[in-house]
């Protein structure tokens, strides 16, 4: 007759957070690094191509993923805050009569 087969089990790998994330200022992929301090509470994000440095607080439960998505969030804000007060002289819709009485 013969014996009988066991099943095999197959387990499905664990996904994981990346660690390392794409410039969003000069496109550069796999550029930027951010260093966690937990001991002073800080990020240091920074980006091995164009060499931009930001520092932000973090609390003890945010992981890397977190505090990149905090960071890209704030420069998405940033940008459009300028676009938002850009000179009146740029507009060419609006006449310079326009542009002094404003």
């Amino acid at each position: 007759m013969g014996r009988k087969r066991k099943r095999i089990v197959r387990t499905k790998p664990i996904p994981t957070l990346p660690t390392v994330f794409d410039c969003p200022i000069c496109g550069t992929t796999n550029s930027i690094n951010i260093d966690i301090n937990r001991k002073i509470r800080t990020a240091v994000i920074f980006c091995g191509k164009c060499k931009i440095q930001a520092t932000r607080p973090v609390r003890p439960i945010e992981e890397k993923v977190d505090v990149f998505g905090d960071w890209l969030d704030q420069l998405v804000e940033e940008s459009e805050r300028r676009e938002s007060i850009a000179p009146l002289t740029e507009n060419p819709e609006i006449g310079e009569e326009e542009q002094i009485k404003e």
